[in-house]
């Protein structure tokens, strides 16, 4: 049995309205306020709740601060790497020549560095650049360089390129190809000195092909080593060198002998060499002027 001043009409509880966003701040009733100003109590959430400790705020800065500071050491990291790069990129490199010659122009020698560093696009940073690979590529487009020197800086950059010839000991024309000998018997075309007074002689009755090449490699080594060998031993100079017909044979003259000094190309020209000196010396002792001297045959030297 019900009365009826125990019922009760329900009441609706009125909710407010909150805005986008506002779900986690706003007050509404029967609802906690998280957060505390005490050290010594600890609430969860802290980062959610709606006021802060001063504890709470130091950890927050320092966390901000951590990103600061990792932002900047990053940008920092990054322009110190890049001026490290372009300190050492090499873009033209400066050449300069050891010895004065008649040429002094290095156009040809920049268009290969730069035809190098095409090909190895790396080595255009200094402290990554091989100094003996690079060397290589230019002396087998430029056969009259001696040796390539490199200078840099501790950290690899202001590279500057320095050229070194070679000293040619006797010219041969033959044709229209002219080549020039070293003391190494190394034949190149393109001279960077005066041209020597020593010339060849040929008189084998060949005539040269259409390109006008008929010595080898061989052969134009071994007269640059005879040369520099003769002459090494300071009994007279070479002032004459003839092809004969003869195959294998070259004639040489001294200067102040007139008489002909008969060599093999087959002999090694520092042994042939030393035979000669041995002769000469002989020949002065006894004050005997031969017609000629032939050492195509080791450890001997014949003369009429």
């Amino acid at each position: 049995m019900k009365f009826p001043w125990a019922q009760h009409k329900k009441k609706q509880t009125r909710q407010p309205r909150l805005m986008e966003g506002q779900e986690s701040y706003i007050f509404r009733r029967s609802r906690t306020i998280t957060g505390t100003k005490s050290v010594d109590v600890a609430v969860g959430a802290p980062s959610r709740g709606q006021f802060k400790t001063d504890r709470i705020k130091l950890i927050e800065l320092r966390a901000h601060r951590k990103r600061v500071f990792a932002l900047l050491s990053g940008v920092m990291l990054v322009v110190v790497l890049l001026s490290f790069l372009i300190a050492n990129f090499i873009v033209t490199p400066p050449i300069g020549f050891t010895q004065q010659g008649i040429s002094q122009t290095a156009d040809p020698y920049q268009k290969t560095i730069q035809q190098y560093f095409n090909d190895h696009p790396f080595e255009r940073f200094g402290m990554l650049l091989r100094q003996a690979d690079l060397e290589a590529a230019i002396m087998r487009s430029h056969a009259e360089v001696l040796a390539v020197g490199v200078e840099r800086e501790w950290y690899g950059g202001n590279v500057q390129f320095s050229l070194t010839f070679r000293q040619p000991l006797l010219v041969w024309q033959t044709g229209s190809k002219r080549f020039y000998v070293d003391a190494q018997g190394v034949a190149f075309t393109y001279n960077h000195f005066t041209a020597p007074t020593l010339a060849v002689t040929d008189q084998s009755g060949i005539p040269p092909d259409e390109t006008g090449v008929v010595a080898s490699t061989r052969f134009l080594r071994f007269l640059g080593q005879l040369v520099a060998a003769v002459n090494g031993y300071g009994l007279g100079t070479i002032e004459t060198i003839i092809i004969p017909s003869a195959p294998r044979q070259i004639d040489v003259k001294l200067q102040g002998r007139e008489y002909i000094i008969k060599t093999n190309t087959d002999r090694d020209p520092g042994q042939q060499a030393e035979d000669l000196a041995n002769a000469l010396k002989y020949f002065d002792r006894k004050g005997i002027k031969p017609q000629y001297v032939d050492v195509r045959v080791a450890h001997r030297a014949f003369y009429k």
